[in-house]
């Protein structure tokens, strides 16, 4: 009986997240404004008509939904891309999140009165920009042959997918230092910031290895159906291992992302059939996607510290794309280009929504404001990115 209800109610999920985001639309905002809107209005924090099982179900269908929009987007990546993109990416991998992770960390300590490493914690939620708001924007961008001539899609897609990795990375690893400094054992930081790159590296040669087998055995498969099938279910085995396992130098998001790439790379033209099964998912991905991000946001929060939030994200968003412009010096890219790079990088939402709690779950002292300040930074810079993006492109990006 559950079961059936669960279904039921992803069935009625598809039509009315799908007509809240047609609506938003027609008034000229980004529909997954409003699917993430249908979310939070029909989720716990709403009017709480979920049932328990499908919100249960909601990380995994979130996650896959991810998995799909993230191997599109590494099938939009051409080798001759890369080439263009390889120094700038790697700058916008860790410049700008680390950069606004310590600005956080510094400001807490002020408004706050976190310590340093509390803010840090703080800090580095925060940071990461969003996959889930970033990637399928640019894909579309991608699909419209907007920004082609520079790679500028292909730019934020690679930075936005290891910017992530940084910014988890450094969260788990002041969360290990305050529980050690409150038990009085020491902790090598050193080691952890030298694990960064490794994982890097490590989750990239996978994803290559992957595509690699591929040429030799899966590819070779005359359907394009049982192909994408195949591509699929490896890819959600790649999450899978991460999820379960959680290995120090794995990160099964940027690893998705390269095997996409690789397939482009080992199939060449043929690439195209997988990249339209895969953007058949994607159209009802993102409705899931969206709408959960939108159930996992807590509106309530975030009122006793919206002043206090705002001014702190007023500074770090603006250190961010500080880090931004520094990451682009020495690119071809004009000052509108740049422009919308920064705005690109701004939204918040999915790690933000899956991390939000976990300080106050573990004991942090400080948890249930660290929270607030995390949703509201959910609230602000999702729309603010995503209508930033949809509505500026076509002049920022016009001769790109």
């Amino acid at each position: 009986m559950n079961y059936f209800i669960a279904l039921s109610f992803f069935i009625f999920l598809t039509f009315y997240s799908n007509y809240v985001g047609k609506i938003f639309e027609k008034i000229r905002l980004p529909s997954l404004i409003g699917m993430m809107t249908a979310g939070v209005l029909i989720g716990p924090y709403g009017f709480d008509k979920t049932p328990e099982l499908a919100l249960n179900l909601a990380p995994i269908l979130k996650d896959t939904a991810l998995i799909v929009v993230l191997f599109i987007g590494g099938l939009g990546i051409g080798m001759d891309q890369i080439k263009k993109i390889g120094r700038p990416a790697i700058l916008l991998s860790v410049i700008p999140a680390t950069l606004e992770g310590f600005t956080i960390a510094y400001l807490s300590t002020i408004f706050l009165d976190f310590s340093f490493i509390q803010g840090a914690i703080l800090g580095f939620i925060i940071a990461a920009v969003s996959p889930a708001v970033l990637i399928p924007s640019m894909v579309n961008l991608i699909d419209k042959n907007i920004g082609q001539k520079k790679s500028i899609p292909q730019l934020l897609l690679v930075g936005a997918s290891a910017d992530d990795t940084i910014s988890i990375t450094l969260f788990t690893s002041f969360l290990a230092i305050y529980f050690q400094k409150l038990s009085g054992e020491t902790f090598d930081f050193k080691t952890q910031l030298f694990f960064i790159p490794i994982s890097i590296v490590v989750s990239l040669i996978i994803g290559w290895i992957v595509g690699f087998i591929g040429k030799y055995s899966y590819f070779k498969v005359k359907s394009s159906v049982i192909k994408t099938i195949i591509v699929f279910i490896i890819c959600v085995t790649l999450r899978y291992i991460e999820n379960r396992f959680h290995f120090t130098l794995y990160n099964s998001l940027l690893t998705i992302m390269s095997f996409g790439f690789f397939v482009r790379y080992y199939e060449k033209d043929k690439y195209g059939d997988i990249h339209t099964n895969m953007n058949r998912l994607w159209k009802y991905g993102k409705i899931y996607l969206f709408t959960f991000v939108g159930m996992a946001i807590d509106p309530g929060l975030v009122s006793g510290y919206f002043f206090v939030g705002l001014t702190i994200l007023t500074y770090s968003l603006s250190v961010r794309s500080i880090g931004v412009l520094i990451s682009l010096i020495g690119t071809n890219l004009s000052y509108k280009e740049k422009l919308f790079c920064i705005i690109a990088y701004l939204p918040k939402a999915t790690v933000q929504s899956a991390k939000a709690g976990i300080p106050l779950q573990m004991g942090v002292v400080g948890g249930e404001v660290m929270q607030a300040i995390v949703i509201l930074s959910v609230l602000i810079t999702a729309p603010l990115g995503a209508i930033g993006i949809n509505s500026t492109y076509k002049v920022l990006l016009k001769d790109s």
